[in-house]
């Protein structure tokens, strides 16, 4: 019962003396009385400042930091409602420093699971913790995080800071390919805006929201070959040159040439491993019948080690050794259109590494028309769609920048979906996530992951 004392020493230092103190053993929960001591002739009214006499009293229930696990504890505040002698308007005592603005709540609950917060425990398990609605928490946190978004906002424009090199990415935010845009400062890794949508007319909202005056410094922008964000930054920043994303494109050619190559390989040697099967049904000499066997074995063999092998094709030729180089080795000695495939994927990676941008248009160029004259479907198709993109990967050789670090993050608003179980508010999840991206949070999100 001490901290129930404490307390009553801590509201009574206002207008309120405790009244009582009531336990509900079978309800788990302590209800603090207080009435209100203020003196009629203090009362003002807000609007004209007349006098006012005392009309009736009400009482206000605030939910407070629980005293011990599995005990809530609420605060009745018996406070009068006053009634304008001048202006007739009616109007309620002030709760002062007892209640938290636009809540039900008590201002030491309110920073008190301010703090709980911080460690990023769900909305949910705070609720049944403590008794408070989940709006209610929800709201609460909402405030802080703004709060620290605009110190953090603050503290740029003091050091007139402005980003020079921005990336732009969409990641899942349900299931159901239901999608969100987010934009990232690469130098500080502060998110700048997160959007619903990844279309044309859902990016177009970040030009029409963020402060362009405060971008006019950029030089480059890191995309995927998405044609919204290209059209867009071309329009909106003129100055800044597009620059597309390294990983996007190793992983598209990686699915799209060398995977769908390497399945086809891996399908005709399976096709007549079965043709060999059937055939071994109908021959009837034991020596041909040994022979077909051992056929259908071997191209089984291949078929395996080909459908094996996709996380060594996809890996740099540099890093592969021992037995992974030397089954890698065989498989490209023995299949001439997987072979080419690789060695496009490796020059390609080569190609990322120029930091002369003459160099880069000469060999892209020279890329370009070998992947064409390949015949390799897959190959010429892939080459055929990213020519066009050919000035926004010269533009790698001189803004060698990714969107690398807002991958990453992804995975930082991955884990905080599984915190949260998911969110049912999206503008609520948006700020979020931008609070995430703040240099301090960062170090601690991280901590606790």
């Amino acid at each position: 019962m001490l901290n129930n004392y404490i307390t009553a020493d801590l509201f009574n230092c206002q207008q309120f003396t405790l009244k009582s103190i009531d336990f509900n053993e079978e309800e788990s929960s302590a209800l603090l009385t207080y009435i209100s001591q203020e003196k009629t002739s203090a009362a003002r009214c807000p609007d004209c400042g007349g006098r006012a006499y005392v009309q009736s009293r009400n009482t206000c229930d605030l939910k407070d930091m629980p005293v011990f696990y599995g005990i809530t504890q609420t605060i009745r505040a018996e406070i009068h409602r006053y009634q304008c002698r001048v202006c007739g308007r009616v109007f309620t005592e002030d709760l002062g420093m007892l209640r938290h603005p636009g809540t039900r709540i008590t201002k030491r609950a309110a920073m008190w699971l301010r703090g709980l917060l911080q460690f990023h425990i769900p909305i949910s398990a705070i609720s049944r913790f403590t008794g408070i609605r989940w709006n209610t928490i929800s709201r609460i946190h909402r405030e802080y995080m703004e709060e620290k978004l605009e110190q953090r906002a603050t503290e740029l424009r003091e050091k007139k800071y402005k980003p020079r090199y921005l990336a732009v990415d969409e990641f899942a935010v349900h299931k159901g390919h239901t999608y969100a845009t987010c934009v990232m400062d690469l130098e500080e890794g502060d998110v700048l805006w997160v959007g619903k949508g990844r279309s044309k007319e859902d990016f177009r909202k970040f030009f029409e929201e963020y402060d362009l005056s405060l971008l006019s410094e950029v030089k480059a922008v890191a995309m995927d070959m998405n044609a919204s964000y290209h059209i867009l930054v071309e329009k909106h920043l003129p100055q800044a040159r597009i620059v597309y994303d390294r990983y996007h494109m190793q992983a598209q050619f990686g699915k799209d040439v060398l995977g769908s190559v390497r399945l086809e390989e891996a399908k005709a040697h399976q096709a007549r491993s079965h043709e060999y099967q059937d055939a071994l049904l109908r021959e009837a000499d034991p020596a041909k019948r040994k022979e077909t066997k051992a056929a259908a074995r071997e191209e089984l063999h291949t078929y395996s080690a080909i459908k094996s092998s996709r996380w060594n094709l996809l890996m740099s030729g540099r890093k592969l050794k021992g037995s992974k180089a030397e089954s890698l080795k065989q498989i490209l000695s023995d299949h001439s259109r997987l072979a080419l495939c690789y060695a496009m994927k490796e020059e390609m990676s080569e190609l990322f590494e120029l930091d002369d941008p003459d160099i880069a248009e000469e060999r892209w160029t020279a890329w370009f028309n070998a992947a064409k004259a390949s015949h390799i479907p897959q190959l010429v198709k892939f080459a055929e769609l990213k020519e066009k993109r050919l000035e926004g990967l010269i533009s790698h050789a001189v803004y060698p920048i990714s969107t690398g670090k807002l991958e990453g993050f992804n995975n930082k608003i991955k884990v905080a979906k599984r915190i949260g179980y998911g969110f049912r508010n999206d503008d609520y999840f948006f700020t979020l996530i931008k609070y995430l991206s703040l240099p301090s949070v960062r170090r601690r999100f991280h901590t606790f992951c």
